[in-house]
């Protein structure tokens, strides 16, 4: 009988030792496959969102000409404020020649820079307004360390807003926006439905939900076809946002912000567009809460309406503003 005690206690010696090996073995591969997805994260969350903010382009020299130009002779003026979240952000105020209270502010997409406003000022300065191009958090001349894909850029955009109301009390104000800044604009439309400061919202090819875009843009990377990796290796990107710069994700969503907007929305795309399908706009199109209108330009890729039609691409937006001003 004590023999059998002891066997007993042997065997279970055994068994707990067995155990805390396995738990061992499977706490150092988790530990591994959770070292290697962070790792693997903060790749993608640098490439997201730090590597490819500035660069110089040789597409900008031109516009670079114009805008030296506007300041030297059309008393364009060169404007810098403090945003809230610690950097200074530049930006250029292009003045109506035909002294106006009405204004447009541009919001660049990712990569870009205030240069690329100077492409779509003409429009709104034949129309009789005064425009306000900037460069976005960690572009162009503006600090930051990281692009958020809107999160704070939303806040930074408010800023100027304030700048523009400071100086025009009475006066409209539009937002228009391009990829990025077109998601900035719809998450800034949110914040609008409090203060009501800005008359209208033009959303040129503008993402609906940023997990939804990235997931694909992910997949285009690494070629898994396989959704649950893509949105693991996600999850784990959006660990090291949140570690490095203070959001997720899945806190940009202009789909989910545009539902208790009122203000009006123009949505712009072209229906061929690969870095941000045109079903995007549709659905931010569906879940806008207020007045909205929408119109897809056949063949066209990523923001390039503006180029390809740009008589139709004007006609558009002015009879926006028209409608929505005269309604106003």
């Amino acid at each position: 009988m004590f023999k059998d005690d002891e066997m007993q206690a042997l065997k279970r010696k055994v068994w707990f030792r067995i155990f805390l090996v396995t738990l061992s073995i499977l706490f150092v591969f988790f530990a591994i496959v959770n070292a290697i997805g962070l790792v693997i994260g903060n790749m993608f969350y640098k490439e997201f969102c730090v590597w490819n903010t500035r660069f110089d382009s040789k597409r900008f020299e031109a516009l670079q000409v114009t805008l030296e130009e506007g300041i030297r002779n059309k008393d364009w003026q060169n404007v810098s404020i403090n945003s809230r979240l610690g950097y200074t952000l530049q930006g250029t105020y292009l003045s109506n020649p035909t002294p106006s209270n009405n204004t447009v502010v541009f919001v660049h997409g990712i990569t870009g820079n205030r240069l690329m406003g100077l492409w779509y000022a003409p429009l709104y300065i034949k129309a009789g307004y005064n425009v306000l191009i900037y460069d976005s958090r960690a572009s162009g001349e503006s600090g930051g360390n990281s692009v958020s894909w809107g999160f704070y850029e939303k806040y930074d955009l408010d800023q100027w807003i304030d700048w523009v109301q400071q100086h025009y009390p009475n006066g409209n104000i539009g937002v228009h926006g391009v990829s990025m800044g077109a998601a900035t604009a719809l998450m800034h439309a949110e914040m609008n439905e409090v203060t009501h400061r800005v008359n209208f919202y033009i959303a040129d090819s503008g993402y609906s939900d940023l997990e939804e875009l990235l997931t694909q843009q992910i997949d285009a990377t690494v070629s898994l076809h396989d959704p649950l990796w893509v949105k693991l290796l996600l999850r784990y990107s959006s660990v090291m946002a949140k570690w490095q710069s203070g959001f997720r994700y899945e806190d940009v969503s202009p789909v989910r912000s545009v539902q208790s907007v009122t203000t009006p929305i123009l949505y712009l795309h072209g229906d061929a567009d690969v870095l941000v399908p045109v079903y995007m706009n549709e659905q931010l199109y569906a879940a806008t809460k207020g007045y909205k209108e929408k119109y897809i330009f056949s063949g066209d890729a990523h923001a390039m309406a503006i180029f390809n039609h740009k008589a139709e691409y004007q006609r558009r937006i002015i009879s926006f503003i028209e409608v929505v001003l005269g309604n106003k």
